[in-house]
């Protein structure tokens, strides 16, 4: 079962408190201790879970204690442990955390929010490149090798690699996930070449009705049609539903289809609705995982398809958007 788990290793109540609640109420979320959490995550939609350690005997641990006891026979290894570090405490604006692959010790920096955003899609196949950029990104190591007399030297925050995710912590409106008021249905990511658009403002038919018109035939021209590369979603079950709720419900098709896609979730909201542009909000799945931009539906169609095909990467449309 894909999953991360989460270390508390600090003794501030207050850091460890603001960790937990920018990572918000995540499906399949396990506190250890946690009466009835274990049944919780067995009847999670897409299984997953999120194991948080809070036991006192992990104050002071570092990511090798905690490396060393997950390699024991029979111990559950997650795709991805994250444990809070004297750097989570001293940056109070992106509470780095140090996290590593379960499978090895490729260390590195992420915020609490991108880890979270990481959590939602690691049922995902491929999603090890995304960590493997991760590690590439945000090393644990310095950006220079320390000479041996400096082996005492503490570092300063500037001398270590940004982490993971610091773009979603500065922003105004952070992503955040909440449990939904009620549970959603899966999204299957299945349109060769495609992508999913889900609706989740219903209070404008014609608007929904011109945007996927927008979408199909962005030149008004039959030719030209993108309707069999994106499937439109037209569900009241999602009405209201906030992007991170829907990202966490999007399923891949898998390795075994064959099938190519884009890898991300196109999101109808109100503000797609409202505005005279109907641009529409995407969240890419992968690399920049959970930082939403939005692009006009005429460019939705060839969007999945290059990003599909690998012709153009996600930062090619955000740069444009940007």
């Amino acid at each position: 079962m894909p999953g991360i788990l989460l270390v508390r290793t600090d003794s501030d109540d207050d850091v460890w408190e603001d960790v937990l609640w920018r990572m918000g109420e995540l499906p399949g979320m396990y506190r250890s201790g946690q009466a009835g959490a274990a049944d919780a995550v067995a009847r999670e939609s897409i299984p997953r879970r999120l194991i948080v350690t809070e036991d006192p005997a992990w104050r002071g641990a570092t990511s090798e204690d905690v490396s060393a006891a997950l390699d024991r026979p029979g111990i559950w290894v997650p795709d991805l442990v994250v444990l809070t570090d004297d750097r989570t405490g001293r940056d109070a604006d992106s509470r780095p955390l140090l996290a590593f692959r379960g499978s090895d010790g490729d260390a590195f920096w992420i915020t609490p929010r991108q880890a979270a955003m990481t959590y939602l899609v690691l049922h995902h196949p491929y999603l090890s490149s995304t960590i493997g950029w991760f590690v590439e990104t945000a090393p644990a190591e310095l950006e220079w090798e320390l000479e041996e007399d400096e082996e005492e030297w503490e570092p300063d925050e500037e001398d270590l690699h940004e982490p993971v995710g610091v773009e979603l912590e500065s922003l105004n409106a952070p992503p955040r996930y909440t449990r939904p008021a009620r549970e959603l249905p899966p999204l299957i990511q299945e349109t060769d070449l495609g992508g999913v658009l889900v609706r989740t403002d219903f209070t404008d038919d014609a608007a929904w009705t011109s945007l996927v018109e927008r979408v199909c035939r962005p030149g008004h021209d039959v030719i030209d049609d993108f309707g069999d590369y994106v499937d439109f979603v037209d569900d009241p079950a999602f009405a209201g539903a906030t992007p991170e709720q829907v990202m966490a419900q999007v399923r891949h098709p898998g390795t075994n289809k064959g099938a190519m896609t884009a890898d991300v979730v196109l999101i109808a909201d109100a503000t797609t609705m409202r505005e005279p542009g109907h641009r529409v909000l995407v969240i890419p799945l992968e690399d920049r995982i959970g930082f939403a931009f939005r692009v006009a539906p005429e460019l939705v169609g060839g969007m999945v398809i290059n990003l599909a095909l690998g012709n153009m990467d996600i930062g090619d449309f955000r740069n444009d958007e940007a």
